[in-house]
């Protein structure tokens, strides 16, 4: 599984990761410690960035990308898809996900 983080996207990381050189990138649907919305609705439309230096957790596989050490778990596997991208719209100040299949999430929540 490839992640591509465009241009604008890795400026904006770099400038709010405070430091750490990668970051996990998990579902926010009740379904790991970082979550903090749950139900049936959520499951698998709503992803976020959490700040990490390394693996923890369940969180222990590496996407392949040049620039971040980025982890996800299994859970994240089924909805992210082979061609996975992360956007930044300089406007709005939202990250955004997507793959081949078009918009996973278009406002990624990033914790500090």
């Amino acid at each position: 599984m490839k992640l591509t983080i465009r241009d604008q996207a890795v400026e904006a990381l770099t400038s709010k990761l405070d430091s750490k050189n990668g970051f996990i990138l998990a579902l926010n649907d009740g379904s790991n410690q970082f979550s903090t919305v749950g139900g049936s609705c959520a499951v698998g439309d709503k992803f976020q960035i959490i700040p990490a230096d390394e693996p923890t957790g369940q969180f222990q596989e590496k996407l392949e990308n040049d620039r971040f050490n980025v982890y996800i778990s299994d859970e994240e596997k089924v909805f992210l898809g082979n061609e996975v991208v992360i956007d930044f719209n300089d406007r709005l100040n939202t990250f955004s996900l997507k793959n081949e299949s078009g918009v996973l999430d278009p406002n990624i929540l990033l914790k500090k």
